[in-house]
């Protein structure tokens, strides 16, 4: 093990205060150290950790919402000797710094780095929501962009500058630079250098036995050792150093817990290193954990599947086997997550390493292999209290036994009106008034005591009451379309809803063909089944025409937080991509529901609940309507869309291409969006 750098004793205090501080979290409640306490071995004992709003440290942590971190909280220890962070890799060092912040983790900042892809790390579990900067309207962190990092930076250091005793420390970890003239690499370096120097693990007995002490390991941990380099090839991917190749391999590890994004016809499975690289070789693909400590830092897992080091160990004498036998609850995982187990499986081994073959690991030597991974226990390790500090400069509690509320979800967010919204069989209308460089904004002003919700948007450059055709009728059997509009007016489109609602459909058993979802029928039909997919609900508003003159519309719309209902007082549509044949899977149509009684009606939580844990988020578009408007298109869209937008960000795989110059009115032929192959 290469010995950790030395670190300047004022760096290793700044990092530590920062670290226990829940000054960088939104509603100053949780810290790094939550989820990597040091009494607990640098990560929590929880198969997932629980963030921001939890309450409680280690395995007594709970949430009033049931709310838990997609994945397991690796250790800190001997982070200095690794290039790659995260289970999935997003943050790396190969000659440079790859990170999800791109060319936002600027120059400038890698250069304050000194400890590399550790440095780095600190600068991203204060940009998540459940880890740590919380629901949207629970304070000004929360309603920055997700992906506008510099902003989130710049924020967290605008709090730090209010405390007269973190500028101080600043100043004196990095001397002759004023604080002002710092941005939160400075911190996320100083952070960085303490987990260095706190959490090294270098003395242990596989370490003495390798430096000459014969007598340093037992003979069933010589026995263990031996296997695990021999037949059980173990050190195909435990090697090196901190005994990882720090590579990514699928090893056929269930699935449990919300899962990372919105993944998978149930939203919760995780597909691992895919999500950062797109190759389809990926999926399910996780870092190879490091091995230093590893008796102390279970549960064991990407997500925390296996409780005990053993059953974990087990599961490699037939991965096949117990991926398919396993049981949350006979694991004794976290009750709350019992019914969270993923039935991926076939499609997990699809993609299984081909390396778990060539494994000859004998159930004879199960327990020799345990007494191995217990030499490879620092005892130095075992009592790390001494790295806690009694006080931080914010003035908060180090300590884990208060509950935070937030007293309201409130505030407001703006977006930009572009291209972009449409896909399948859409008409794109992109008038040449509409070329224009400022197309306008919207904002979604929200306050959830007040129970309001407010649409404010200037939108530039569009068509007054235009003649549009369709190039080729989009109808379905199920919804209707005209084939031309004539002196047409616009309609806005509030999407909370975006695929992320797992809806009940019915298809005929026999046939196998859809025939409607359960919200719109009075009862289910004979000879039927249901299936559950994911969909989208969406409402609009009330029609509204630009200037004449200007080309321009001012629009307001006034709704209610907890019953979000269109201009016909519906609940909106439900909306959904799905197989026409179940028998048939693969030969998709778009559905629109007709219009949802008030039952249904969507509550601005429900966005705010999905956007935090990134399973889908707030979507607005602007449509050209028939006036009048028929009635077989009450409460939905006719498709011919113009500006579009999205809170946050959509990622660039899901951005349609458009191949047309602006100016050119369009319609997509069948569906037209290149996301990458998927499982």
């Amino acid at each position: 093990m290469p010995p950790a750098p030395e670190v300047r004793e004022e760096l290793v205090e700044l990092g530590q205060a920062l670290a226990f501080d829940k000054e960088l979290s939104g509603t100053r409640d949780v810290s790094c150290m939550t989820c990597h306490h040091p009494t607990l071995s640098s990560d929590d004992n929880l198969s997932l950790s629980i963030g921001v709003g939890g309450v409680g440290l280690g395995a007594d942590r709970v949430h009033p919402d049931g709310i838990f971190i997609p994945r397991n909280a690796p250790p800190l220890f001997n982070l200095h000797a690794m290039d790659t962070m995260f289970w999935d890799g997003r943050v790396s060092f190969h000659g440079g710094v790859e990170s999800p912040a791109d060319e936002e983790l600027t120059q400038e900042m890698l250069d304050v780095f000194e400890f590399g892809v550790v440095s780095a790390q600190a600068m991203f579990p204060v940009t998540s929501r459940e880890e740590m900067r919380g629901k949207l309207g629970t304070s000004e962190l929360s309603l920055i962009r997700d992906s506008s990092f510099t902003l989130m930076w710049e924020a967290l250091m605008a709090r730090l500058a209010q405390i007269p005793e973190y500028v101080e420390m600043f100043e004196a970890a990095y001397p002759g630079t004023d604080f002002e003239d710092m941005s939160f690499a400075h911190a996320a370096n100083a952070i960085a250098g303490f987990e260095v120097a706190a959490f090294e693990a270098a003395d242990t007995p596989w370490d003495q036995f390798l430096r000459g002490d014969d007598w340093a390991l037992s003979l069933d941990q010589l026995q263990g050792a031996n296997h695990f380099l021999g037949k059980a090839k173990c050190s195909q991917c435990h090697s090196g150093a901190s005994l990882t190749d720090v590579e990514f391999h699928n090893t056929a590890l269930p699935q449990i817990g919300p899962g990372k994004g919105a993944r998978g016809v149930s939203l919760t499975d995780d597909w691992g290193h895919y999500d950062v690289s797109r190759s389809t070789d990926d999926f399910y693909r996780f870092r190879t954990a490091p091995l230093r400590n590893i008796d102390l830092t279970g549960p064991w897992g990407h997500a925390g599947q296996y409780t005990s080091l053993e059953s974990f160990i087990e599961h490699y004498l037939d991965p096949e086997a117990s991926l398919l036998d396993f049981d949350p609850d006979e694991e004794g995982v976290d009750p709350a997550l019992s019914d969270t187990l993923v039935a991926n499986q076939d499609l997990v081994l699809d993609h299984v390493s081909p390396l778990l073959a060539d494994m000859d690991f004998r159930e004879q030597r199960l327990d020799e292999m345990v007494e191995f991974m217990h030499a490879l226990t620092d005892p130095a390790s075992l009592d790390l209290e001494h790295t806690i500090p009694e006080t931080v400069p914010s003035g908060l509690p180090v300590g884990h036994d208060q509950l935070v509320v937030p007293d309201n979800y409130e505030g407001a967010i703006t977006m930009e009106w572009g291209f972009g919204g449409t896909t399948f069989r859409e008409y794109q209308i992109q008038e040449p008034s509409m070329c224009v460089e400022d197309t306008g904004t919207v904002t979604v002003s929200f306050d959830r005591n007040a129970n309001t919700l407010a649409i404010d948007a200037q939108i530039k450059g569009l068509p007054y009451r235009p003649d549009l055709c369709y190039e080729y009728n989009p109808s379905t059997e199920w919804n209707a379309y005209p084939d031309c509009v004539e002196d047409g007016i616009w309609q806005m489109w509030m999407v909370p809803r975006m695929f992320n609602l797992i809806a009940p459909f019915w298809y005929d058993a026999v046939s196998g063909d859809f025939i409607d979802t359960d919200w719109v029928l009075d009862e289910p039909p004979a000879n039927a089944f249901m299936v559950y997919l994911p969909a989208g609900q969406m409402i609009g508003t009330q029609m509204f025409d630009p200037d004449p003159e200007t080309l321009e519309a001012n629009v307001h719309f006034d709704l209610e937080y907890d019953r979000i209902l269109d201009e016909l007082g519906k609940a909106g549509v439900m909306f959904s991509l799905l197989p026409k044949n179940i028998y048939n899977p693969t030969e998709l149509e778009v559905y629109y529901s007709t219009s949802l009684p008030e039952e249904y009606a969507m509550s601005f939580d429900d966005f705010i609940e999905m956007n935090n844990m990134g399973k889908g988020g707030l979507g607005l578009a602007v449509s050209i309507e028939p006036d009048p408007k028929p009635s077989y298109l009450d409460s939905r869209d006719n498709v011919m869309l113009g500006y579009g937008t999205t809170f946050p960000d959509l990622p660039p795989e899901l951005l349609p291409v458009f191949e047309e110059e602006c100016g050119t009115n369009f319609q997509w032929d069948g569906i037209n969006m290149d996301g990458g192959d998927q499982p």
